[in-house]
């Protein structure tokens, strides 16, 4: 049955098994707020890292699990607070707004690999939700995977294809084509998606995955003596659909705006409707101890039918709409249980305490701001699917050149405007120029170089209704340092450094410097005991063959180094020490080309 009780965090969910390590994670989602995205890697951090820990901590894991990461999202669908985070600089490669030639792109998914040593294992997370912060109640399958045996090969391609399928689609869905390794990484991963066997929830079985708006559409049993309809938006064709499944009796939660918008003829004897009641939910303690976020309004889709072989479970993405049923790109994962556990009765008893019924009010029009809103939206996603370009020009200061490749229909009563989302002055009217003729915004520092474009679209009613959206353009000419100034604009004291450090080469048995600046930091950072090794002891020990970060902390010596007063972040020696480890890395690795 849905337990309200049993809570758990998009983060607890990702994060890897004991012992494992992240290799691979692709999410779709339709709405996606970068600002959240930026917590994802925080998930998959060697140690357990929150957006409440020191901001190199965070740096750190960023800059680490981004070049692992693919996420798809919704053209206009993409929100950034402003002004913006610089770490959204590492998070650029791994967001691609998607476009569909019909509805819209609505799957919430995640497909996600672990290693440890050889061995690898997959995790499947089909959600309702958004990769947003919204606090809604939702419902989440997750589903932890190993490579099938021989026996179980041919059922494990047979029940994965439609996975395989949408994994496939993407990236022939970008609006900007996706590097030739990402695009790699996808297609290899829709290969190996297919020989996985997945483990189910206890005493549940028939595990079915069900795909719409990508080639064949499919055919899922909507029927049963019992049906239970849990969906926030609702029209009277798709519930219709869905209802005539329900023989006997049938059960609505949902949003009370969406029941009042349904026809009367939609509304029978058979229906019996409910909504959330906010006032049941109370702010309790999780198992750590701290008090759970308090959750309001439904997000959750999910569909139960019972019948004679037991309680077949939908949950997924799909709303009870004729647009989820018929146009939009969707995903549902079935299972099956038994009707006393998992049926449309033990599911309402269930939630029970949480649900009050909902008298349907008759048919209520929506007014003409909801419909001007949603047609708003609707244009915004259209004129977000533009190809947009930067070029980076260097001078004194830097350039991007910005241009797009077609011309983009706008509603004439739509009025546009778009800006960096380092821009800190007045945004640009319209869109971008045309190749023969970019749009030049001037004066910016390294560290204000970016693709995301915002996009702003007003209609007659003025500001206070526009809706925005984050583009992504193709950048052409990124200087190489970009995201190593973002590093070092971090990097405030030596005491920062020595952080960074620490993490970036995982270096284990060393203290803190207990302050910033003067030449004591350096004497400070010895062995936690004060007679273990010092630092550059903990440094040679991280020196070999298939070590990672020495690159990484190689080039941000360098650019420190090209910096006024850089020097000076660096602890009095350093310098000199760092010349002599890099210096037996250069040659460890030279050994291996010989």
């Amino acid at each position: 049955m849905l337990e309200p009780q049993s809570r758990a965090t998009l983060t607890d969910i990702l994060h890897p098994p004991a012992g494992f390590s992240l290799v691979y994670a692709l999410a779709t989602t339709f709405t996606l707020d970068v600002d959240t995205a930026l917590t994802i890697p925080l998930s998959f951090a060697a140690r357990r890292v929150t957006s409440d820990d020191d901001p190199i901590g965070i740096l750190d894991a960023v800059r680490r699990a981004a070049d692992r990461i693919d996420i798809f999202a919704q053209t206009g669908q993409v929100g950034i607070s402003v002004p913006p985070s610089a770490l959204v600089a590492f998070l650029e490669p791994m967001i691609h707004p998607v476009e569909v030639a019909k509805g819209i792109f609505h799957p919430k998914v995640w497909i996600l690999e672990y290693e440890r040593g050889d061995e690898r294992v997959h995790r499947f997370v089909c959600a309702s939700r958004n990769l947003t912060a919204d606090r809604s109640w939702d419902v989440v399958v997750a589903l932890d995977g190993v490579p099938a045996d021989a026996d179980g090969l041919a059922k494990a391609r047979q029940a994965n294809e439609p996975l395989a399928r949408l994994v496939r689609a993407l990236p022939e869905l970008v609006v900007t084509q996706l590097s030739p390794a990402r695009r790699r990484r996808v297609e290899s991963l829709a290969s190996r998606i297919l020989d996985v066997e997945w483990t189910l929830p206890p005493e549940m079985r028939g595990l079915q995955f069900h795909v719409w708006g990508l080639g064949e559409r499919p055919d899922p049993q909507f029927w049963g003596i019992r049906g239970l309809f849990v969906s926030p938006f609702l029209t009277d064709a798709g519930l219709i659909e869905l209802k005539k499944g329900a023989y006997q009796e049938a059960y609505l939660v949902s949003r009370g705006p969406s029941i009042d918008g349904l026809a009367a003829s939609t509304i029978d004897s058979k229906l019996k409707s409910y909504v959330l009641d906010d006032a049941a939910e109370l702010d309790q303690p999780d198992d750590s101890g701290r008090t759970r976020p308090r959750l309001a309004g439904l997000h959750a889709k999910t569909y139960v039918f019972d019948r004679q072989d037991g309680a077949h479970v939908f949950v997924g993405s799909l709303n009870a709409t004729w647009p989820a049923l018929h146009e939009n790109v969707e995903v549902m994962v079935e299972t099956v249980g038994t009707v006393s556990k998992f049926g449309v009765r033990a599911t309402l008893a269930g939630l029970e305490g949480f649900l009050e019924e909902y008298p349907y009010p008759g048919g209520v029009e929506p007014t003409d701001d909801e419909v001007a809103d949603r047609d708003l939206s609707a244009a915004l996603r259209r004129i977000a699917g533009v190809r947009l370009h930067a070029n980076v020009v260097s001078s004194d200061y830097y350039e991007l050149h910005f241009w797009r490749d077609d011309d983009v229909e706008v509603p004439p009563d739509v009025e546009l405007s778009w800006q960096p989302i380092t821009w800190r002055r007045l945004a640009f009217p319209g869109l971008p120029g045309m190749p023969d003729a970019p749009t030049v915004v001037g004066d910016l520092g390294l560290t204000d170089i970016t693709p995301f474009v915002i996009v702003t679209a007003r209609d007659a009613r003025g500001e206070g209704h526009a809706q925005r959206t984050v583009v992504v353009a193709e950048l052409h000419d990124d200087p190489a340092d970009r995201r190593d100034a973002v590093i070092a604009a971090h990097l405030t004291d030596r005491a920062a450094f020595i952080r960074f450090l620490m993490l970036l080469l995982d270096l284990r048995g060393i203290s803190m410097p207990q302050t910033g600046t003067g030449g004591g930091a350096w004497g400070s950072v010895t062995g936690g005991n004060g007679t273990g090794a010092g630092l550059f002891e903990a440094l040679m020990r991280s020196v070999g063959p298939n070590r990672t970060g020495l690159e990484d902390v190689q080039r941000v010596v360098e650019f420190l180094s090209r910096q006024p007063d850089g020097d000076a972040l660096l602890p009095e020696g350093f310098a000199a020490l760092w010349e002599s480890v890099w210096a037996a890395q250069q040659a460890i690795q030279r050994g291996r080309n010989d």
